[in-house]
């Protein structure tokens, strides 16, 4: 399953927050194109899942992923870097 660092899951807070998105509200994860494969990732900010999307809550951070997308970021961590973009790269052994 997807895991999400303290940073990302603050900055998805913050994002919520700042657009004044309703209680629930959280980062969708969806492909760009008609893949489901895990390049080419879209984030937004959405006020509740799509229909069949995969609800992951995180230090209170919700992330919605789009169909198909659980399985492919398995082993992967959502982190943020130092401007504050949002990336998925695979999760580093403990």
């Amino acid at each position: 399953m997807l895991t999400v660092t303290a940073a990302a899951a603050r900055a998805i807070n913050t994002l919520v927050a700042e657009h004044h998105m309703p209680d629930g509200a959280g980062l969708r994860i969806a492909p760009q194109s008609q893949t489901s494969r895990s390049e080419g990732l879209g984030l937004s900010i959405a006020r509740a899942p799509a229909d069949n999307d995969t609800v992951l809550e995180s230090q209170g951070a919700r992330i919605f992923l789009s169909p198909g997308l659980v399985y492919d970021l398995q082993e992967q961590e959502l982190d943020v870097d130092e401007q504050g973009g949002f990336f998925v790269d695979r999760r580093k052994e403990e």
